[in-house]
């Protein structure tokens, strides 16, 4: 496995001042949590994190990402703990989230040894394969019930040993060892925060960089897809939010991306309205456009065919030869209405670049602002 962490020294007087207000220097990470289901080193887990108390929670009820906030000097660190299904007919959307880890915990019931030989026989070889992160934890959960223990604490600790990677044992519902493991989680964080510094987004859209090539992008799609607000203010490193109103006029903000060889370029992305009534204004926005990322929520058919019946005819004449097909909301793919294959097919077709998202638990959005910033550049 690689490692996308350098460490970086963290000066105080690095915060951004505006308007007399201070801006902590802020930093995400996605923590990822795999594992079979009904293990309770998953879900349960996150809720104990985060509310502080034992809550056993069945499949259905369970969340798919959840946010923790704590401070540390003049740090504000952002968890993105997510939690992802078990089931062996569900494990391609786990996999989809490991190369955007920043750090993996593979959990198992000491109850249950299936759920120990599947962390040998299948999820940790897909780490190695997929995953660019060396921080990944193994939890053994449950081990309040001693008489039902079948996984050894030994057995545990040898297999955490041999492939260099944490080691735990726990108890979710008791409380028993869960401050050790999260104590030691923010530590290990904390000398690996160089590539997750949120305030470079920040930085740029409050002083701008005029030094660098700068390249617009406008956003268009159905209303209410999450492939517009939502990504930009995800872009911008915000938290999500599940309920952004609606836009009622254009606006955009600028990014700085690195593209593979290393050149920086200042991208200008624009946000504009999907509503019918404000179709007239489109013409606008598309002075001197580089490039067109059409989005589409993949749990609403309707968003994906309305790509074809009605934003393509309007786009299809402006002559921009860079054109991105955004499937958002990946997070809820079992919910899904439209299937990757077909998505594929279509952005062959017309020669579009296609790439899946979560502006959730922001899956794929790096890798596509890379992407982005490659193909303007080749432009």
């Amino acid at each position: 496995m690689g490692n996308n962490h350098n460490k970086k020294e963290i000066k105080k007087n690095n915060d951004i001042k505006t308007n007399d207000n201070i801006i902590k220097e802020q930093y995400k990470y996605n923590i990822l949590l795999i594992g079979e289901s009904n293990i309770g080193t998953k879900t349960s887990l996150i809720k104990r994190i985060i509310e502080g108390k034992f809550i056993d929670i069945n499949y259905k009820e369970r969340e798919k990402c959840e946010n923790f906030i704590y401070e540390t000097d003049n740090k504000k660190i952002i968890l993105y703990l997510i939690d992802t299904n078990g089931k062996k007919d569900k494990r391609e959307l786990a996999k989809k989230y490991f190369k955007n880890a920043d750090c993996i915990i593979m959990g198992y019931d000491v109850t249950n040894r299936e759920s120990f030989q599947q962390i040998i026989d299948y999820w940790y070889k897909e780490i190695k394969e997929l995953s660019n992160t060396k921080l990944v934890y193994l939890l053994g959960n449950k081990i309040d019930l001693k008489k039902k223990i079948l996984v050894n604490e030994k057995e545990g600790k040898e297999f955490a040993e041999k492939n260099n990677i944490k080691f735990y044992s726990m108890s979710v519902k008791d409380n028993i060892n869960i401050q050790n493991f999260f104590n030691d989680l923010k530590s290990c964080l904390a000398n690996n925060t160089i590539n997750n510094n949120i305030n470079n987004n920040i930085k740029d859209i409050i002083y701008g960089n005029p030094s660098k090539e700068s390249y617009k992008v406008i956003l268009l799609g159905d209303c209410g897809v999450g492939n517009k607000s939502s990504l930009v203010n995800r872009i911008q490193g915000n938290d999500f939010e599940p309920n952004m109103p609606s836009t009622s006029g254009a606006y955009y903000i600028t990014k700085s991306v690195s593209s593979s060889n290393g050149k920086n370029i200042r991208i200008e992305i624009w946000d504009t309205p999907g509503q019918e009534k404000y179709k007239s204004l489109y013409h606008f926005y598309f002075k001197d456009l580089d490039c067109i990322v059409l989005g589409y929520d993949i749990t609403r058919k309707a968003t994906f065919e309305n790509i074809e019946n009605y934003w393509y005819p309007i786009i299809e004449n402006l002559g921009v030869d860079l054109i991105y097909l955004l499937a958002n909301k990946i997070d809820l793919f079992e919910e899904s209405e439209v299937s990757e294959k077909d998505a594929r097919k279509y952005a062959k077709e017309k020669n579009f670049r296609y790439f899946e998202i979560s502006c959730l638990t922001y899956v794929g959005i790096n890798e596509f602002l890379q992407d982005l910033a490659n193909e303007l550049i080749k432009r």
